[in-house]
């Protein structure tokens, strides 16, 4: 008879004296392989966002100031670093000081920034749903400004006070209005802190009477304080920003988002490595376990084979066989629970606004080389685990093996 036929005919007959090895390795494959389809999934979708996401992108050219060598910051400049290969957009930052009064008494000293897509701030509220763009005369205020409470103001036309150049060190108050149609969370200052957000229109007209200069020339004169460019692709950005640097300008990359996962999710990773930890013991264990009791249990059966001529390779080679078509067993169950169990707890996570994002799809298994690599280690442990009293058993005489153990 074929080994791997008489090895199924044995499983089949001791399929109740096997029955708790295979549950208890399939149910420990289960929630490992759960746990880390979980984990995984969340990691590629993480991964994945942040690797091409616009702040990813991004390539941020300062004003230098202190080099008056450097070129500016002006339209033109903007026009030529847009025609950059691999580059997607350029969106350009100009900010200007303006200060209003609070009705609980203090006044608070803002600096309105043009909006820039590639850095949207938090909004936490806003009169509309679709903030952005801006519409001329509008802004977004910091719900916090130096200790002062500014979302008294969301939705109100206030009036701000701006400075416009009278001479060399020396400017004079101006005052003009603008709605708040929204307020963001303080602690983003990729802007600076402080900043407020307003349409450019609004931000180059007191930026130009600040200076001085006349509006129609400003944007082609003094220009900008900052640009960011915007490369088509993560992998563009060395490139993209070493020309940049070649035509004398200033450019460093955007710190990147952060990738690490959300703690529920880390913590999930952690617990399917863990997890992957405890079913190689469980496995090894249990098929020591399970092939000693068998092999003493089975000492005629193993006596026979002997007599009739069956070799000490062949009846450990039966015997590794047979656990290991128990491992096998084991993890195909598991890998169905851990389906079922991956889709559970996906569905559950997708509850928590925070969470779904970084949860995509219904059935969450690890990748396909993964899966199948933790199977054939599942199979290979419960074998290996059966290798030392499956060859004390295989190596007995038809004698001894023929006593009552």
């Amino acid at each position: 008879m074929n080994l791997l036929r008489l090895a199924l005919a044995n499983i089949r007959a001791l399929r109740r004296r096997l029955f708790g090895l295979i549950a208890m390795v399939a149910v420990a494959a289960a929630v490992c392989l759960g746990a880390m389809g979980i984990a995984d999934r969340a990691q590629g979708a993480t991964d994945s966002g942040v690797r091409e996401s616009v702040a990813n992108r991004s390539i941020t050219v300062d004003r230098a100031d202190d080099r008056p060598e450097t070129p500016k910051l002006t339209d033109r400049t903007e026009q030529r670093l847009a025609k950059l290969p691999h580059v997607a957009e350029v969106q350009h930052r100009a900010q200007v000081s303006f200060a209003f009064d609070v009705p609980a008494g203090d006044t608070a000293l803002l600096y309105a920034t043009t909006y820039r897509a590639a850095l949207t701030p938090p909004v936490t509220k806003s009169v509309r749903e679709n903030l952005f763009p801006l519409k001329p005369g509008e802004a977004v205020l910091p719900a916090v400004s130096q200790g002062v409470d500014l979302s008294s103001a969301l939705g109100k036309r206030i009036e701000v006070e701006t400075t416009r150049y009278v001479r060399p060190g020396e400017g004079t108050g101006a005052t003009d209005h603008v709605k708040v149609v929204g307020l963001y969370d303080p602690s983003w200052q990729l802007d600076g802190p402080d900043a407020a957000y307003a349409d450019d229109a609004t931000v180059i007209r007191w930026a130009a009477a600040r200076s001085g200069v006349p509006l129609k020339d400003y944007v082609h004169t003094t220009g900008y304080d900052q640009l960011t460019v915007v490369a088509k692709t993560a992998a563009d950005v060395p490139g993209v920003m070493a020309a940049i640097q070649d035509r004398g300008h200033p450019a460093t990359t955007l710190q990147q988002q952060l990738s690490a996962l959300p703690s529920v999710l880390e913590l999930i990773r952690v617990a399917g490595l863990l997890l992957l930890a405890v079913l190689g013991v469980l496995a090894f264990a249990g098929a020591v376990t399970v092939t000693g009791a068998l092999s003493r249990q089975r000492a005629r059966e193993i006596g026979i084979l002997k007599a009739v001529g069956f070799r000490t390779r062949a009846v450990l080679g039966l015997l590794i066989t047979e656990m290991a078509l128990v491992g096998a067993i084991a993890a195909v169950l598991g890998t169905v629970l851990g389906a079922g169990l991956s889709a559970a707890g996906a569905a559950l996570l997708r509850g928590t606004p925070d969470l779904a994002p970084y949860v995509q799809g219904w059935v969450l298994l690890p990748a396909p080389g993964t899966l199948a690599l933790l199977l054939a280690l599942t199979v290979l442990v419960v074998a290996a685990g059966a290798l030392a009293p499956a060859r004390r058993a295989a190596r007995m005489s038809p004698t001894d093996a023929m006593k009552d153990w």
